[in-house]
């Protein structure tokens, strides 16, 4: 398995308490995480048609995709 800047963060202080994680981060946790699943196919349809970056979207949108994904971000886990 790959190390994401999600698993790195997490382990930067093991014996303290997770900092809130911020919008950006999420954003970065998004995009690896799709980084990770991409078919080449999916590859070549982003190619043809583009896309709108996770720059692009609303706060609350990545937030609510990072939970759907990832767990509640007030805890990171």
């Amino acid at each position: 398995m790959r190390t994401t800047n999600r698993h790195l963060r997490r382990g930067e202080y093991p014996d303290s308490p997770l900092r809130p994680i911020t919008i950006d981060e999420m954003r970065q946790d998004l995009a690896e995480q799709e980084a990770d699943t991409l078919q080449h196919s999916d590859i070549m349809e982003l190619l043809l048609n583009g896309f709108e970056g996770l720059e692009n979207m609303d706060d609350i949108d990545v937030r609510d995709e990072w939970n759907n994904l990832f767990g509640d971000s007030n805890n990171d886990s």
